[in-house]
């Protein structure tokens, strides 16, 4: 089995080390010392550390951060940006200038020709109609003079889209911080809980110990040993199940960063994350200004707004001037080699069937639901800061009663010992004081967890993504 794990260890070393780009580091016995070689770090920010055995050690507020610069779905949203601004060259051209080439190659067949009388004594004379081939090449531009303001409004459209696409990316980022904020947490919270899993496992053994001398001195019966021994077979099983819990958000946490799943992580503590400042009301208004899915809701409105002016402007009259010239092959009864002509354009729809009327009907439709959509997101802003705060007051009244339970709990538990020492007491007492004891050990683990997520999810829910700033320095876990 050692060596098994020994193997395990071994690989996931190797795996590190090529990921990293570096030699691989391999045990003494295999390896020279003198030849062994450091991994390559320098693909992990500043903000992460490495330990000797090659794990990855993240606090929380690390983990959000680099959530946003590598995780995908955040990658995928921000080539958004370049999309909407290639939208924008896009929109730009229609009032721009522009010039097409084109060019034909034609060959026909059967020549066409005609054969004019000759006078006496002479042969008479043949032509051509037309060519057995014929090449033209063409050169023609436009540019447009009038077009009813269409092609302004559609830029504003693509600037607004720019706007759009660029608080999409922040709604994204705050979104993927706090997961991988949570997912982090979650790792502590786990590691803990395994701590008090571990704790009654160590307990219940002692209890063991102490039923199997009390048996043999004849204070107890051999009924109590057994029991004691069912329970700690219990208390190992949990152990086991709070260990499987850590490596299962751990590899949440590899999914939300976008790393390989064979990489080691390691959570460290940070000093908990700051209470935003101020009563409810005014952090619900904070909230509205700050919150990208807001500003992407108000760019909505002001891009159906503008494509309600476009619609209107359908039928407007446009005006472009326009020439070309063009060379081509002459032949037959053909003239000049060449030609050009130089015009202005003008158009103005006349009858369109009704289609102007219906593009502003629904163009109207559109402003309305951008503007109930942005009613809604302001709705559910103000919810999810709510929900938070109440969180964070729930957590809080839960950590003053979790360490009155915890008091409570270690001095039933001192008792019960004593007690069964004393043979005034069966070893039932004793187990459910042990029980008792983790679960008050539990309940304050996760009260104080749960306070320190309530924490970041009103930050999250106030638009604070909070992930840019200096780091706390990493310890760890």
């Amino acid at each position: 089995m050692a060596h098994t794990t020994g193997l395990v260890k071994l690989l996931r070393r190797v795996a590190l080390a090529t990921l990293m780009g570096a030699a691989v580091v391999l045990p003494a016995a295999a390896q020279a010392p003198d030849v062994a070689q450091a991994p390559d770090v320098s693909w992990l920010p500043d903000y992460v550390g490495l330990n000797e055995l090659g794990e990855i050690i993240l606090t929380p507020e690390a983990a959000a951060r680099w959530a946003t610069e590598r995780n995908t779905q955040v990658r995928i949203q921000e080539q958004t940006v370049p999309e909407a601004e290639g939208q924008l060259q896009q929109a730009r051209a229609a009032d721009e200038l522009t010039v097409d080439a084109s060019g034909s190659a034609v060959f026909m067949g059967p020549i066409g020709t005609v054969t004019l009388p000759a006078e006496e004594g002479e042969d008479p004379a043949s032509f051509e109609v037309s060519p057995d081939q014929q090449y033209q090449a063409t050169i023609s531009a436009t540019k447009p003079l009038y077009t009813g303001g269409r092609a302004g409004l559609g830029e504003d459209i693509a600037r607004e889209g720019i706007g759009a696409a660029q608080w999409g990316t922040e709604v994204a980022k705050l979104s993927v911080a706090q997961a991988a904020r949570a997912a982090g947490y979650g790792v502590l919270r786990a590691v803990q809980l395994a701590g008090v899993s571990a704790a009654q496992a160590t307990a219940l053994a002692e209890h063991v110990r102490n039923a199997e001398a009390l048996e043999g001195a004849g204070v107890v019966p051999h009924f109590d040993v057994v029991q004691a021994r069912t329970e700690l077979s219990r208390a190992q099983e949990q152990l086991i199940s709070a260990q499987t819990a850590i490596e299962q958000v751990k590899a949440q946490l590899r999914r939300l960063l976008a790393l390989p799943q064979e990489l080691l992580l390691q959570l460290a503590d940070a000093p908990p994350p700051r209470m935003p400042e101020g009563d409810l009301p005014e952090l619900i208004d904070a909230a509205q200004t700050s919150r990208p899915e807001v500003r992407t809701a108000e760019a909505s409105v002001r891009i159906a707004e503008l494509n309600r002016k476009l619609a209107a402007r359908s039928r407007a009259a446009s005006i472009a001037l326009t020439g070309s010239y063009s060379r081509h092959t002459v032949g037959g009864l053909g003239g000049d080699e060449y030609s050009w002509q130089v015009g202005v354009v003008a158009q103005k729809p006349i009858l369109d069937g009704g289609r102007k009327r219906g593009e502003v009907t629904s163009a109207n439709a559109q402003v309305a639901q951008a503007e109930l959509s942005l009613q809604q997101t302001q709705e559910q802003v103000a919810l999810e800061v709510v929900q938070a705060w109440l969180s964070v007051q729930e957590a809080q009244e839960r950590i003053s009663t979790a360490v009155q339970g915890l008091e409570e709990a270690r001095e039933r538990r001192r008792m019960a010992q004593l007690r069964y020492r004393e043979g005034l007491a069966a070893g039932i007492e004793v187990i459910d004081a042990d029980t008792a004891l983790a679960a008050a050990e539990a309940s304050l683990v996760n009260a104080e967890y749960d306070r320190q997520l309530a924490v970041t999810q009103l930050r999250t829910a106030m638009g604070i993504i909070d992930v840019t700033g200096p780091q706390q320095e990493v310890e760890t876990q």
